[in-house]
């Protein structure tokens, strides 16, 4: 079954790859950097999204978006950001770009940032409770690095620190 999978991914990578030569439209090209983002080959796949972008600015927005998905998928934050920013210049209403520009910002400890982008996303889709939930991930990690530790944790350190020292001075 895994052998079939990957030949039916090999086949569409090469559908993609064969078709890429003849793209003509925004459309195609959109479509080729899906194939090749369902790959993993994101630079592939960025490329084509910019191809996209370039033919038919109606794709821009999708287009930057999903470029800020591949450097996302490559861990370059700082590019996801730059991507989400142009898509969020082109539509300004596009909650889930605030949400994932929030979501690197955190990766990049940019904390401030990246609650003001959710609290955007928030503002502008309330009854998506993605937002908030990423938000409040945020929120009580920033809480928990901040708190101490607390009494009964040393308390149980310390016993079990004896217990140890105890156990190893029998032996």
């Amino acid at each position: 079954m895994q052998m079939r999978y990957q030949a039916i991914l090999l086949i569409i990578l090469c559908f993609a790859l064969v078709g890429s030569a003849y793209a003509e439209t925004g459309e195609e090209w959109f479509e080729i950097g899906s194939a090749h983002f369902d790959n993993s080959s994101f630079v592939e796949a960025i490329s084509a999204w910019q191809k996209a972008a370039e033919i038919d600015p109606t794709l821009s927005a999708n287009a930057w978006y999903n470029i800020g998905l591949a450097y996302a998928g490559m861990e370059q934050y700082e590019q996801a950001i730059q991507a989400w920013d142009k898509t969020i210049a082109l539509a300004p209403e596009s909650p889930i770009a605030y949400d994932n520009k929030g979501t690197a910002l955190a990766l990049l400890g940019k904390n401030d940032e990246a609650l003001a982008a959710y609290d955007i996303a928030i503002k502008l889709d309330p009854s998506q409770t993605k937002f908030k939930s990423d938000r409040d991930m945020l929120v009580n990690s920033l809480n928990k690095a901040k708190s101490p530790i607390s009494p009964v944790s040393v308390i149980f350190a310390v016993l079990i620190a004896g217990i140890f020292l105890i156990h190893r001075r029998r032996y």
